[in-house]
């Protein structure tokens, strides 16, 4: 099985959720983690080429905020699984919001985020979605996202709150054991 990770906006592979699940999950699966500091069409691109040689019931996705939209992208393309943290479900709104040159978290790196992400964004939206692909947590203290707005999207996926957690999910390691399941379950 592979588990790869897709970090959200202005985050990396190396963020805590990708070091925790890196370290606890690593030698039971596969575990990849692409960097995702470009356009949405870039990401496209980066996504189908890391893929294309993995049998999509062999994989499941764990993308969280930017990334989770990206998973649901990426799973309803190709059919495989995912587990979703905080996932951003409308990312285009707030593009323009971000314009210029952003820092990546922990990294020293930078990307410059264009007007034109915001359509690339749109054109990966999922209007209609799979529930049995998806396992969803999200935080009800979410100071980033509104989770209301996932709560509805995936609302016939199987979803974990957290009740009073933040956008980061403080104590990740919490979600492990079902992350751990979801994953390892055969499609």
């Amino acid at each position: 099985m592979v588990l790869m990770y897709l970090h959200g906006f202005r985050s990396s592979p190396d963020s805590n959720k990708g070091r925790v699940m890196r370290e606890a999950l690593g030698e039971k699966f596969t575990f990849l983690a692409p960097d995702l500091n470009v356009s949405p069409l870039a990401v496209q691109k980066i996504l189908l080429e890391t893929v294309k040689d993995i049998n999509p019931s062999q994989l499941c996705l764990a993308g969280s905020s930017l990334g989770g939209f990206y998973a649901t992208w990426l799973a309803e393309k190709i059919g495989c699984r995912a587990i979703l943290f905080n996932p951003a479900t409308e990312p285009w709104c707030v593009i323009n919001d971000y314009l210029g040159v952003q820092p990546i978290a922990n990294t020293g790196r930078t990307i410059e985020v264009k007007p034109e992400f915001a359509d690339q964004a749109k054109s990966m939206h999922c209007e209609i979605i799979h529930p049995e692909r998806y396992l969803v947590f999200l935080s009800t203290a979410d100071e980033v996202l509104d989770w209301h707005k996932a709560q509805k999207k995936y609302s016939a996926c199987r979803q974990i709150l957290l009740p009073e957690n933040t956008h980061e999910i403080t104590d990740f390691e919490q979600c492990l054991p079902e992350i751990e399941h979801f994953a390892a379950a055969n499609q």
